[in-house]
């Protein structure tokens, strides 16, 4: 009963195959029989046109040569027994257009027929690049030279039978037959039926259609033979007209092909049947493999959007208590430094306020990293060349990181130039370096490497952060331990570390992808455990000139002056000790609470206010804006900005604007002296060339 069942569901289906194949075998039959057919007549017809052409341009060479080899006996003839030779050889070899004498200096002497050639007399054949190397190579190879297309002086297409003239050694000049190729050829061909299409190429250039030929010229049906002439090949192509392939054409191979089509229709809605089932059912497990795709991308998402969020907030409080704790950071360090100044030694008071002081130091520092993490730091950009830079870092690595690490450095030669804080990447490169050391506890290798990188459309969208165009590669490779996929997706967390406690503060790398965001760079980390880390950064490359990166100077001694500073700041407490930092060193200071009160404070005492030492955030109007109310009235007037948090306008996403001043707290009395002794210096200078 079964087999019944199957028997009575794919009989149909093989006895319809079974008539397609037969349907098609039998119209690929007739069709291949009709084919063939039709080629083999054109074929013929091929190979005449073929015979043709090579036996009528082998007379017309001939009846050339015949003429060269009398005036080789006989010599240069008069004009009309040179005029009665070619009269008599083209009256029985039509076809040309004319004959011509050229002497040996590749001048047209003779022309038969003059009517209709007067443009070829005298003509100058070595003019035309084509005519001279047709000469020349007659006359090289003392034998007949036929030339490639040239466009004839009497107009059309056409080309020229050179025939060199000698007489023993003297060489005579050439005898030139000169074809038109549509004259010429319609009488050569004239005998191909007029049902066939007929063209002639030379190498790929067509040179002669018949009128009646028209596209397409190459197709199945098209035979082509070679004539050979003395000096190269014509190609000629013969194709049945559409009529001659209409009349020869039967109509049963496509009756065949109908009856096989329509066969073939029955058993395609049988199969469609069938596959319409199978493929819903593939397209469910597919929906389903997408949508569980969909689901772990989405929880990929929404993990990275939680910890950029997470690293934001972090950037965020960053910069909220920066400011504060940096003023209260500059309160104990103030007073720690004047009271270490103020006691002399040996007082064991001294070591007390030296470790205030240490400190005051290390929460500074701790500030600051989280300022580069949160990206709320002040840079100091200049157009730089990395390679000198890792140059430079690198004479400073070998004790950091030990005799049992090996230092190599792969600089690539003519690196593109990049805009970014000198001072900042040192640090990105020795934080770096530490890492690479910490993983390194029994020794290996560390490697520096830079490159010039090109990134596409299609590479970006890999790494969408890095946009198209030109870049600067800055890598560091170690051969450490290295991380796995869960250490390394924390990677750039803040106080996130694996080494043991008070080993690390976990600041390290978050302080360098800090650095590079700010400074307008990608940083991407690849690591493998047991096989080392590589982190990878991407600075776009800039077209701007090299600046000149001054050398680090030691300390200068302490110089104070006698000038007055207008000392702007809101915290009271700051604002004090920024005074007993200026009046220490000789400094008349005088004081305002607010943008608000220094603007009155300046009506006053214009004339006698030699700089303005501004906090940048204050309530109500800014340290920018009180700049720059200021510039109008005082011009030249110098500005010294001050803060630890760069929410303002002065900096544009933590970059300083091209010659502002700025000090960054806290800072010492001798850091705020020497800072106003170099502005008012360099104002001096400035007034000075101004006059």
């Amino acid at each position: 009963m079964n087999w019944r069942i199957a028997s009575r569901r794919w009989l149909p289906v093989l006895v319809g195959l079974a008539a397609v194949a037969a349907a098609f075998f039998l119209r690929q039959r007739l069709a291949r029989q009709q084919d063939a057919e039709i080629s083999a007549v054109t074929r013929s017809q091929a190979l005449l046109a073929k015979s043709q052409t090579e036996a009528e341009m082998a007379s017309r060479v001939l009846a050339l040569s015949r003429l060269a080899s009398r005036w080789k006996v006989w010599g240069q003839p008069v004009e009309t027994d040179w005029e009665q030779d070619a009269a008599l050889l083209m009256s029985g070899y039509p076809g040309y257009q004319a004959i011509e004498w050229v002497d040996p200096a590749f001048r047209a002497r003779w022309i038969a027929p003059l009517i209709g050639n007067q443009a070829d007399l005298d003509l100058d054949f070595g003019s035309e690049a084509r005519r001279r190397s047709a000469l020349n190579a007659a006359q090289d190879m003392h034998d007949v030279f036929i030339t490639r297309p040239i466009e004839l002086t009497q107009g059309g297409r056409g080309f020229l039978v050179c025939v060199p003239i000698f007489s023993g050694e003297s060489f005579s000049g050439f005898i030139v037959g000169v074809f038109r190729y549509q004259d010429l050829l319609d009488r050569v061909l004239e005998d191909v039926p007029g049902d066939y299409r007929v063209a002639v190429f030379d190498g790929d250039d067509e040179v002669y259609a018949r009128p009646s030929s028209s596209p397409p010229r190459a197709n199945r049906w098209s035979q082509s033979a070679n004539a050979n002439l003395s000096t190269h090949v014509w190609q000629v192509r013969v194709w049945p007209a559409p009529e001659t392939l209409a009349r020869a054409s039967s109509p049963l191979p496509g009756i065949t092909l109908v009856g096989g089509l329509f066969v073939a229709w029955l058993l395609a809605a049988l199969v469609h049947v069938a596959q319409t089932a199978e493929f819903q059912a593939r397209e469910v497990i597919a929906a389903h493999e997408t949508l569980k795709t969909e689901i772990r991308e989405r929880q990929q998402a929404e993990e990275q959007l939680r910890q950029a969020q997470k690293m934001e907030a972090v950037g965020r409080l960053a910069g909220g208590v920066a400011h504060d704790f940096n003023n209260l950071l500059l309160i104990i360090k103030g007073h720690a430094l004047l009271s270490l100044k103020s006691i002399a030694a040996p007082s064991p008071l001294r070591k007390n306020l030296k470790d205030i002081l240490s400190a005051a130091e290390r929460a500074s520092s701790l500030t600051r990293k989280l300022l580069a993490f949160g990206r709320k730091q002040v840079l100091q950009p200049k157009v730089l060349d990395l390679n000198s830079l890792v140059t430079q870092v690198a004479e400073l690595l070998p004790p950091l990181l030990g005799e049992d690490i090996r230092l190599v450095t792969s600089l690539k030669p003519r690196l593109g130039r990049v805009k970014a804080d000198p001072g900042q990447i040192e640090q990105v490169i020795v934080n770096l370096a530490v890492n690479a050391r910490d993983a390194m506890p029994m020794g290996g290798e560390l490697t520096i490497q830079t490159a010039n990188v090109e990134w596409d459309e299609s590479a970006s969208q890999h790494r969408p952060k890095i946009q198209p165009g030109s870049h600067v590669m800055l890598a560091v490779k170690d051969t450490g331990h290295g991380m796995d996929a869960e250490t390394l997706s924390r990677a750039f967390e803040p106080f996130f570390t694996t080494k043991e406690k008070n080993k690390g503060t976990g600041l390290g790398l978050s302080t360098v992808y800090g650095i590079v965001e700010q400074s307008g760079g990608t940083i991407t980390v690849s690591s493998v455990p047991g096989q080392g880390t590589a982190v990878t950064i991407y600075f776009a490359r800039t077209q701007e000139p090299l600046e000149q990166i001054d050398a680090r100077k030691p300390a200068a001694g302490v110089i104070g002056g006698s000038e007055t500073i207008l000392v702007v700041e809101d915290d009271d407490a700051v604002r004090k000790m920024t005074r007993t930092f200026l009046t220490t060193k000789g400094y008349t200071v005088i004081e305002a609470r607010n943008a608000a009160e220094a603007l009155e404070i300046a009506e006053r005492n214009c004339e006698s206010i030699d700089l303005i030492l501004t906090d940048l955030v204050m309530p109500g109007m800014k340290g920018r804006e009180l700049a720059e109310r200021m510039a109008k009235e005082h011009r030249g007037l110098p500005v010294l900005y001050m803060s630890a948090y760069t929410e303002d306008s002065v900096v544009n996403r933590g970059i300083l604007d091209p010659g502002t001043a700025f000090i960054e707290k806290p800072f010492g009395p001798d850091d705020l002296a020497g800072k106003v002794r170099e502005l008012l210096e360099s104002s001096a200078r400035h007034a000075a060339a101004d006059l």
